[in-house]
């Protein structure tokens, strides 16, 4: 099946600053018809972490300022220029929880949100020395709390009762979940 492509005509930057840049772009579509359309680029990668220990994963409880209220998310961020995706992975973790990655194995990428933002976040698994919360300060924007360990069945729960809504906690952990031999 070949795809009904949106054409761009032109590249309309509106706002920039260190994290991105927003677009609101000159488009046609497939039938021809002109439009407009709002695409996000982030400067950097971005790089969300899947921390285990044994049989668990570890969520950050953070506070998200857009949906003003708690959110339970793996820790994430972007990536530094020059700054792999697994060195990302641990220098994120270690920032937002303080637990230091004893390996980490990159799994793949996936994309926040296909309808406004292109750039891809790739999804590192790291295996961390202990469930230990280590010592930290975050940044001043940062507004995390201690992880917490899940099981597979806990994790199933916190999903299943709504407790877990960041789309890309959830993308990152069917990336992450363990397959069957």
């Amino acid at each position: 099946m070949q795809p009904r492509r949106i054409r761009r005509q032109e590249a309309v930057e509106v706002y920039r600053n260190a994290y991105g840049s927003l677009y609101d772009d000159a488009v046609v579509s497939p039938g021809g018809k002109p439009g407009r359309y709002l695409r996000w680029a982030w400067s950097t990668p971005g790089v969300v972490v899947v921390p285990r220990w044994a049989d668990t994963v570890a969520l950050v409880p953070a506070f998200r300022y857009p949906i003003g209220e708690l959110s339970w998310e793996f820790p994430r961020g972007g990536r530094e220029p020059g700054e792999s995706a697994e060195e990302a992975a641990v220098r994120e973790l270690n920032e937002e929880t303080g637990l230091t990655a004893a390996t980490t194995k990159r799994l793949g990428a996936l994309y926040a949100e296909t309808g406004l933002i292109e750039s891809p976040i790739e999804v590192v698994e790291a295996f961390v020395e202990g469930p230990e919360f280590g010592k930290r300060s975050p940044d001043v924007m940062e507004s995390v709390e201690e992880p917490v360990w899940f099981s597979s069945s806990e994790l199933l729960t916190a999903f299943a009762d709504q407790r877990v809504r960041c789309a890309i906690t959830i993308a990152a952990a069917a990336l992450a979940w363990p397959r069957e031999s």
